[in-house]
């Protein structure tokens, strides 16, 4: 069979998309060797990509790579349904999309679409205007409507899909992601103190949250959480800061105006271009890990912190208390006080928080990225 695959997001090198592309390709591409693998690629500007190279090294694949001006192919292949991206790559029996992107096929070829979420139907409020025009031309439920099949990284987003799009339930496959090895607790002390140096972090216990910083996240409650608990509980709060770690993303100013409002915003710290291999170290530096978003299609941040051994805290919504389960704590993310409660429940208890550390770090062995690719490639196969 001619597997192709749809590599545009992978030259787009972050966010959790990119991450599941990147994994779930990485296992996929050696568990099909029966198979040929053509990956589709376009670029304008040429640039290096290791991850590209890694992928192409394998035996079964062939890059076919262009360098059409984005803007112009994303209109062609929007309204006038050209070129087909089949043709492009030669001819392929199935072409599968790790995400949602302008596409055309002839009526030759099948397809399979990843959804990673539809929180864009369900906060609008939380996206630009140009991301939200960027959607509605998009035409999710037209994609999901042309996919022969479709993956859904979660129950929760099988869910949404086929309520909001009114896709048959049987046309979707849940699909968990799966977790990346270089999440494991760091116990070591020089290598803690070190990154603690890396990005000027005082001494003292740390309250993360990691992940993009854009409304839907909700690091204002986590800001107003923290400031409360400080305010409230002045002696009890002795020590402890607030750590935000994730690339800038949009409509931050008012978690901006939330920081310089607080009476504690000396405490609060913001880490926007931490490296993939020091969020290990950064999650084993903090006691506790908080999430209280508004909507996760899955949620990586949350998994990542159990992964390392770190208490969670997350927003008892969405894919959420799916992915974490009983090994964390389930909150209501409108409600402040209760996630101060939930707080000063991990921080005041060292027993409860060693329970929930350990089991975080028994429940992320169900998120594998080998058995993701496995079941993917089953999907691929079936259409």
């Amino acid at each position: 069979m001619i597997i192709g695959i749809d590599g545009r997001v992978l030259q787009e090198g972050e966010g959790g998309v990119f991450v599941y592309a990147k994994n779930v390709l990485k296992h996929l591409i050696p568990l099909a060797k029966k198979h040929k693998i053509k990956i589709f690629l376009n670029q304008y500007k040429k640039s290096d990509s290791r991850l590209i190279d890694e992928l192409s090294r394998n035996q079964n694949v062939r890059l076919y790579k262009y360098r059409f001006p984005n803007k112009f192919l994303n209109a062609s292949l929007k309204f006038a349904k050209w070129p087909n991206i089949d043709y492009l790559i030669g001819g392929s029996d199935v072409i599968f999309f790790p995400s949602m992107m302008y596409s055309a096929l002839s009526g030759n070829t099948k397809s399979v679409l990843t959804m990673h979420d539809v929180s864009f139907e369900i906060f609008p409020e939380c996206f630009t205007a140009r991301q939200r025009a960027w959607h509605k031309i998009m035409n999710p439920k037209q994609l999901c409507e042309r996919s022969n099949k479709i993956i859904a990284v979660s129950e929760s987003t099988r869910q949404d899909v086929a309520r909001m799009y009114n896709i048959d339930k049987k046309k979707i496959k849940t699909i968990h992601s799966g977790i990346d090895k270089v999440f494991h607790p760091i116990h070591d002390s020089i290598t803690l103190k070190r990154i603690k140096n890396k990005y000027s972090l005082p001494e003292g216990k740390y309250i993360i949250q990691a992940g993009t910083i854009e409304p839907r996240k909700n690091h204002i409650a986590t800001v107003e959480a923290f400031s409360k608990w400080a305010l409230d509980y002045t002696t009890e709060v002795s020590g402890w800061r607030l750590l935000f770690v994730g690339h800038k993303g949009w409509k931050t100013g008012k978690l901006k105006q939330a920081m310089r409002r607080s009476l504690f915003s000396d405490r609060i710290h913001i880490i926007n271009n931490a490296s993939l291999i020091d969020m290990p170290v950064l999650y084993s530096l903090s006691q506790i890990s908080v999430y209280p978003s508004l909507y996760e299609g899955f949620g990586f941040p949350p998994l990542e912190s159990m992964a390392c051994g770190t208490p969670v805290i997350a927003s008892g919504n969405s894919s959420l208390g799916e992915i974490v389960g009983d090994a964390g704590l389930l909150v209501n993310p409108y409600r402040i006080d209760e996630l101060v409660f939930t707080i000063r429940s991990l921080a005041n208890n060292d027993a409860l928080s060693k329970s929930f550390s350990a089991r975080a770090l028994s429940r992320v062995s169900l998120f594998d990225w080998e058995r993701c690719a496995q079941n993917t490639l089953k999907v691929i196969e079936s259409v």
